[in-house]
């Protein structure tokens, strides 16, 4: 099989984010086929007849309106004046690549190392009140501080206060932008910028010059809980951005955590409405390292099992009822064989989507072959 460089790859992944006829989750269509994004571009005239584009889609694809861009782009980034990580990246994170529709490419400065690590979302209100900035300041910092790394939009308020917080510790911020990486949105946080640059990181998938249109922002925030094992909600309405972030972090199998506000005020709607649907009540850092424990430690806990294992020892495996789907058998067997486990986990381990593990995990929980413990833990 042909290996391409990282220059074709960023090639094809600029002449699909280029082209007008094409989106993200047709993106991820494409390459759940192909895997590499320079392979899945030298076969694009098979698209269409593969089921994976539409036949004006691939027309317009292959009419190369996006080629002038894309040259322009890559350029700028050949020359050194902007950094990209790719799909094909292997620091590209993983979780990323499950979510609905996720990013092929991402602009970026700073450490991109901190993708790797454990990283919680802190959203909220822009025009939030005294409460919700401290309450955003004390667990962000405290978080960091247990090298939590803090993922925010870099917005005013309670997004200035995490970025701010997540700066106090080891665990550093995130910033996911909705413009470009050259412009510096909103100018109230241009002290944030040179600090985050420096000592976290910046990112976005938009390329520069890319203005702060209304229609960007829904993108990033599912950027913002893609990368995160949860999104905390301080302080937002009930029909805001961050409610939204919420929402993409339930899809995507996210933990969500709230901090609980008066009952009186429209700014704290959102967040009394999340704890009443079962989000996690969240008064201080601890509330969140609480659940998330589990997951930070997991590695730790798993190679302390295996140590301590007496060689000798043997296990029974259960026995499975009858008539189950091969996949369902492949589900069993990882449960089997590594215990309980968060679902993310367990679809990375067998390669299969998020969204389909959840249904074989629902089928196997209805059948009684497996229990749901909290937080998206499952075992057999």
């Amino acid at each position: 099989m042909h290996t391409y460089t990282r220059s074709e790859e960023i090639w094809a992944c600029l002449a699909l984010s280029k082209s007008k006829s094409l989106g993200c989750r047709t993106w991820q269509k494409i390459l759940d086929v192909f895997r590499s994004p320079a392979r899945a571009l030298s076969k694009s005239e098979y698209w269409a007849d593969m089921g994976l584009v539409s036949p004006a889609q691939s027309s317009r694809f292959h009419a190369k309106e996006w080629e002038s861009q894309a040259l322009e782009e890559l350029e700028r980034i050949e020359s050194g004046r902007m950094r990209v990580l790719i799909w094909s990246d292997p620091e590209y994170p993983e979780p990323l690549r499950h979510i609905a529709g996720p990013p092929i490419l991402l602009y970026y400065l700073g450490d991109i190392s901190l993708l790797k690590n454990p990283c919680l979302a802190v959203v909220g209100s822009r025009n939030s009140s005294g409460y919700g900035r401290e309450m955003a300041s004390r667990i962000c910092s405290d978080l960091s501080r247990e090298g939590l790394t803090i993922v925010s939009g870099f917005a005013e308020g309670i997004d200035r206060e995490a970025h701010k917080g997540g700066l106090k510790g080891s665990g550093k911020t995130i910033a996911v932008l909705g413009t470009g990486i050259d412009l510096i949105y909103p100018a109230r946080n241009r002290d944030l910028w040179g600090p985050i640059q420096n000592n976290g990181l910046i990112i976005s998938e938009f390329s520069m010059g890319t203005r702060p249109e209304a229609h960007n922002f829904p993108y990033r925030n599912r950027i913002i809980s893609g990368i995160s094992l949860g999104v905390l909600v301080v302080q937002a309405e009930l029909k805001s951005g961050s409610m939204l972030t919420a929402g993409y972090a339930l899809e995507q199998n996210r933990e969500v955590f709230a901090v609980p506000g008066a009952v009186n005020l429209d700014t704290f709607s959102g967040c009394n409405h999340l704890i009443r649907q079962g989000a996690v009540l969240v008064q201080t850092a601890g509330d969140i390292l609480e659940v998330l424990g589990p997951r930070l430690r997991r590695s730790e806990v798993q190679q302390w099992t295996e140590n301590s294992r007496h060689p000798d020892e043997t296990e029974t495996e259960p026995e499975l009822p009858q008539g189950l789907s091969s996949e369902e058998k492949q589900v069993a067997s990882m449960l089997i064989k590594r215990g309980r486990i968060h679902i993310d986990d367990l679809a990375q381990s067998l390669d299969i989507s998020v969204s389909k593990v959840s249904r074989i995990l629902i089928h196997l929980e209805i059948l009684g072959v497996v229990r749901r413990e909290p937080g998206m833990y499952f075992r057999l």
